[in-house]
């Protein structure tokens, strides 16, 4: 093979796998806009019990019916706040307890909200997946 094939043969190479990074960028997980809430004074944690108020209030914030989307659990053994309290609901990220997700449910679909505590403020936004 001569250097001018490689060289093609090479930027060919090079260009399949800049596409292809590409494509898997744009079909990525997506996510809705960020909803931030205030919280004064500031919590020393995320409780269960903040989480999903501030969840509940993205999803009404998003245009869903409460009526019909219930909080739900999902098949995962429970995570604890800091303070050793189970949660039910939120699903706490282990490697950073002031974050999680909640899920909700209509019966036919579900909607998973993220929500974390970023200081005085919740950060709550619906996560669309792949």
């Amino acid at each position: 093979m001569n250097l001018k094939a490689k060289s093609f043969l090479l930027l060919g190479t090079a260009l399949m796998t800049i596409g292809l990074g590409g494509c898997i960028l744009m079909i990525g997980p997506r996510s809705g806009p960020d909803h931030f809430f205030s919280v004064e004074p500031a919590p020393t944690f995320l409780t269960e019990a903040l989480a999903v108020e501030k969840v509940r209030a993205c999803l009404a914030r998003e245009g869903y019916n409460l009526e019909q989307w219930r909080i739900t659990t999902v098949d995962r053994s429970p995570s604890k706040a800091p303070d050793g309290t189970p949660d039910r609901y939120f699903y706490r990220s282990s490697y950073r307890p002031t974050a999680g997700r909640v899920y909700f449910s209509n019966g036919k679909r579900t909607r998973t909200v993220n929500v974390r505590l970023d200081g005085s403020r919740i950060v709550c936004g619906l996560f669309y997946g792949l």
